[in-house]
């Protein structure tokens, strides 16, 4: 049985919580390894627990008796996780909905054949041209990415891309929604550089001014305008609102802009 964490942390660590209850959309980790090395990944590998199947199926279990109706699998990298394509179908057996995050270096076959049966709704991450993309994820993983985003398209999987965008790229807006519109990706959401994880020691490297997050603002409601035929484009902003997640570890937290506004409000066993 799960137990509720009031203790107190230092500054540095999560604050006790004053939650009662959880969302109908969590973030479940499935691990914390990953096949890329982003400069702002907002939950670098930390060399910690790579959960079993059987742990992770319990922990959903328990989440889907404390209310919660949508398992958005993340990580690290979820893809990398032998066991994700049975995670997610056993979400689908117990009538829940399932999304997930990727970096789309490694999607395999049975794994798209598991999304589209399981009308799974995917989110890859795809931050501009080659050159760019493959500068910020640290590994040659362009072609792969794009290859999985035309593969998934291709299945009928409800295929979505995320771009983060970071200082000096602002460009970068028109050339995501170029490839969305030219390889039929209906929705396009652009991520504002966070500095939280791998992000916070480079965030002299890629945070944005003020006035860049004014312009890309400006820039997707503009283009969203202009566009709404055609895509649906969509500005995230992590800072303005807290994320509940579940760890590796069995740990689940309400994640803010930064580690230190975090706050630890359960542990499943």
């Amino acid at each position: 049985m799960s137990k509720l964490l009031i203790r107190r942390r230092k500054s540095h660590k999560p604050k006790p919580a004053a939650i009662n209850s959880l969302p109908l959309m969590i973030c479940f980790r499935v691990t914390r390894f990953c096949n890329a090395r982003c400069g702002f990944c907002l939950a670098p590998p930390d060399g910690g627990i790579h959960p079993p199947f059987a742990v992770l199926k319990d922990r959903i279990d328990w989440l889907f008796a404390n209310g919660v109706r949508i398992i958005h699998f993340c990580g690290g990298e979820p893809t990398i996780h032998h066991d994700l394509p049975e995670l997610i179908s056993h979400v689908h057996a117990h009538g829940r909905k399932s999304k997930l995050t990727t970096n789309g270096i490694s999607i395999s076959d049975k794994l798209i054949h598991t999304l589209y049966v399981c009308k799974t709704q995917v989110k890859v991450s795809l931050h501009g041209p080659r050159a760019h993309h493959n500068e910020v994820v640290g590994v040659e993983a362009f072609d792969e990415t794009t290859g999985s985003i035309r593969r998934l398209i291709s299945a009928g999987v409800s295929t979505s891309v995320q771009t983060t965008i970071v200082t000096g790229h602002l460009d970068i807006v028109d050339w995501s929604i170029g490839f969305c519109l030219d390889n039929k990706v209906k929705l396009v959401s652009f991520l504002p550089f966070i500095p939280r994880g791998s992000g916070y020691p480079n965030r002299i490297k890629y945070e944005l001014s003020q006035g860049e997050r004014r312009d890309l603002r400006n820039l997707s409601t503009q283009k969203r305008r202009k566009l709404i035929s055609r895509i649906d484009i969509r500005l995230l902003d992590f800072n303005a609102r807290p994320i509940h997640v579940v760890e590796p570890d069995g740990r689940v937290v309400l994640e803010g802009a930064t580690e230190a506004m975090d706050i630890l409000i359960h542990r499943i066993n």
